[in-house]
């Protein structure tokens, strides 16, 4: 019988996925991940981070919230970047469920945005994890 889910997250010996960006490890030829949680961070940085239409084979997948850091700082600003994840995750991610989406700024400087996701998981829903994304093609999970 092939093992579930949860007994994998709690096995040390069993890897969930690929650690992004992608970089070599000691032990393995690639960074690895060990929970479903560690990987739900790095699928979502790779869903915002890629822009549809770079992704051979599959063109649809990615964000268009690079697009939106772009855009007039104004009150509509956080609405359009949380309808954007909402609307990317699930299709891509069902999975993840999206607790809360913040716009934020740099202080000092106005029209630079982060965008931080508060989320968990469907196999986690009571463990709250959060990830930033500065849209200059980095992330961050903390």
């Amino acid at each position: 019988m092939m093992p579930g889910a949860q007994e994998k997250d709690l096995n040390p010996d069993t890897f969930i996925g690929l650690s992004f960006p992608l970089r070599r490890d000691n032990t393995s030829d690639f960074k690895l991940t060990k929970t479903s949680l560690e990987q739900a961070a790095h699928n979502l940085r790779n869903l915002f981070l890629t822009y549809p239409g770079e992704r051979v084979g599959q063109p649809t997948f990615g964000s268009r919230l690079r697009d939106l850091c772009f855009e007039p700082v104004d009150d509509d600003l956080p609405a359009k970047v949380e309808e954007e994840v909402r609307k990317t995750v699930t299709n891509w991610l069902p999975y993840i469920i999206i607790r809360e989406v913040n716009t934020l700024s740099e202080d000092g400087d106005e029209n630079k945005i982060f965008v931080k996701v508060d989320y968990s998981t469907t196999l986690n829903p009571n463990t709250l994890e959060s990830i930033t994304v500065d849209t200059t093609y980095t992330a961050t999970a903390y």
